[in-house]
């Protein structure tokens, strides 16, 4: 499977080109006339992001501005003078691709920082007080955004022939941390409330405790109906709402279903899902991986021409990850009724996200953004390409997570 920090500089290109321009036609000139760019990039061995770089730099230089770009080879202390080189130079604009922890280049900021300088950061490893635009990538809001996949797809399909709940079978990864909060986004469709997650268990609290109310759509006042322990509370005691929480359904998580990463690998999960014939009315496959959904979506389909399965291919959807040609091509296909691999989640819609950021770079609002995309064959605010761009609620802003070390404690 992709690295995240590859999913996330992949959006860049476009976004970085128009937010910068229109950064320096509105920070004022410097002493030669020309507003100076200052990129400090990860590796030019990263055959993409060396491209980006020159990319930037042609066209910047094109519009008449002066640009200096550094790569630092993936080494965070020597980014972090590339970047006190910069500031010493008095840019109008610093866009920083952070190599390491983002609290260092904080640091760094808080000391030198030029009010007529603005700072964008692209970070998937928190975020910068000290920074005037910010795109962070967040694990858990990944998870969330397969979410708005799931809701649609049974919008559509729900009628009289389904049965409720529908079953929904998550082909998981729990190889490192970030892989986990993912997790946690995709199961979060299954949580009435908000409530902690346990990361070694890969499961959301869920333990007796003392009595919680909170106030539902209608301002009604109303007691928690399940074990309260584990609840994230508001600041009046509260339990939270998910506004994530589909209830109508069954959501199947096993450790044998875990780690599914290869086209084999999924189409074996299914084969050993499907084994057991109670299973056979499923309705909905998440995984992961791109690859182990294209190979649960194809050995599901080889059952569906043969008639083992409760639905028909209308009712049955795969969604993955990964904005791929082959996933387009897929997702385009089962929109025709040609299979049943109908979306995925991947980068945003650039165009719609530099307009909204783009508006409050021309007041000289910060603003820290997250966006993400899902691109799919079932969505009624689709666009023409399919993709629609997903805000976070601020759900993944929050700590829901606790790790083992807090377990011990």
């Amino acid at each position: 499977m992709k690295e995240k920090n590859i999913f996330f500089i992949r959006i860049m290109p476009g976004f970085l080109l128009l937010l910068i321009v229109v950064m320096l036609c509105i920070c004022r000139n410097r002493e030669n006339g020309k507003p100076l760019a200052c990129l400090a990039m990860t590796s030019a061995d990263d055959s993409f992001v060396a491209s980006v770089a020159q990319e930037l730099e042609k066209q910047l230089e094109t519009c008449g501005n002066r640009v200096l770009v550094s790569f630092s080879d993936n080494d965070m202390n020597q980014q972090i003078n590339q970047i006190e080189n910069y500031v010493a130079m008095h840019p109008a604009v610093l866009v920083i691709q952070c190599t390491g922890d983002s609290s260092a280049y904080d640091k760094i900021l808080e000391r030198v920082h030029d009010d007529n300088m603005q700072v964008v950061v692209f970070s998937s490893s928190g975020k910068l007080e000290h920074a005037d635009i910010q795109m962070v990538n967040s694990s858990l809001g990944r998870g969330i955004c397969a979410v708005n996949l799931i809701r649609s797809f049974l919008k559509k399909t729900n009628d009289a022939t389904t049965e409720k709940p529908a079953k929904l079978l998550l082909l998981g990864n729990a190889a490192t941390e970030a892989d986990i909060m993912t997790m946690a986004g995709y199961q979060l469709i299954g949580e009435k409330y908000l409530r902690h997650y346990d990361m070694k268990h890969l499961k959301f609290y869920r333990e007796d405790g003392k009595k919680v109310e909170y106030t539902d759509g209608y301002g009604i006042r109303c007691a928690v109906e399940e074990p309260t322990g584990g609840l994230i509370l508001d600041k009046n005691g509260d339990a939270i709402l998910n506004p994530y929480y589909v209830p109508d359904i069954e959501l199947i998580t096993a450790e044998k279903y875990m780690n599914i990463q290869t086209n084999l690998q999924g189409q074996q999960a299914m084969d050993a899902f499907l084994g057991d014939r109670e299973n056979r009315d499923i309705r909905i496959v998440v995984a992961a991986s791109g690859e182990a959904a294209v190979g649960a979506a194809s050995r599901l389909e080889e059952c569906l021409s043969r008639g083992d399965l409760s639905y028909s291919a209308d009712k049955i959807a795969v969604f993955g990850v990964d904005n791929t040609e082959q996933n387009r091509r897929l997702v385009s296909e089962a929109a025709k009724g040609n299979g049943i691999f109908r979306g995925f989640v991947g980068d945003y819609s650039i165009s719609k996200e530099s307009d909204n950021i783009i508006r409050s770079l021309l007041v000289r609002k910060k603003g820290v953004y997250q966006c993400y995309s899902y691109y799919s064959g079932y969505n009624e605010i689709s666009d023409a390409n399919g993709i629609v761009v997903f805000y976070d609620t601020g759900i993944s802003n929050r700590d829901i997570f606790v790790r083992e070390e807090e377990n011990a404690s």
